[in-house]
Order: structure tokens, then C-alpha cells, then sequence
């Protein structure tokens, strides 16, 4: 992980945190809009090795490490609003 810089969700500033060893996208769930949230889930392993199934979102961001429309899983206290993995 790196430390965390300035970033966006959906226009709003926030902070971001780039997580090398993750392969998704996390954003806190009071950042994401209604009308981005797909109706979807998938599974996510966490730190400590607990699978969990987290609705996904597609939202907008602006960060330094990559800007544009995202599909990313939304969880109510991560520990940052956004946390960027390996998306590609």
C-alpha cells in the first residue's frame, strides 16, 4: 500500500488510498448514488483471509493513479473512502 492522497468520487473530494496487492476497487457506500449501484455482488477476500459478497457500483472517480468510470465493490467502513487495487 501507499499512503493516501487526494482523490474523487463522483465530484466529491475524499482521500485514496492505492492498494498494490488488491485486484478491485473499493468506495465507501455514502459516496456512491443509487442510480450506480448495479444490483450486483461479488466476493471479495479480505486481510484477514474472510470471503465476503459486497454489492458493486459503477462510479466516477478522479485520482492520481486512474480517473474515469469504475465498476467497484462498496463497503460501509473501509479504510479509505476509496481504495484503488490492480485494475489493470
Amino acid at each position: 500500500m501507499t499512503p493516501c492522497s487526494e482523490g474523487e468520487v463522483n465530484g466529491v473530494k475524499t482521500m485514496v488510498l492505492r492498494d498494490t496487492g488488491s485486484a478491485t476497487c473499493v468506495v465507501k457506500t455514502a459516496q456512491v448514488k443509487p442510480e450506480q449501484m448495479t444490483g450486483s455482488y461479488e466476493l471479495c477476500m479480505l486481510i484477514d483471509g474472510v470471503i465476503k459478497r459486497y454489492p458493486t457500483a459503477l462510479v466516477e472517480l478522479k485520482t492520481p493513479y486512474y480517473t474515469g468510470t469504475v465498476k467497484a465493490l462498496f463497503m460501509e467502513n473501509p479504510a479509505q473512502d476509496i481504495i484503488i487495487g490492480s485494475l489493470w
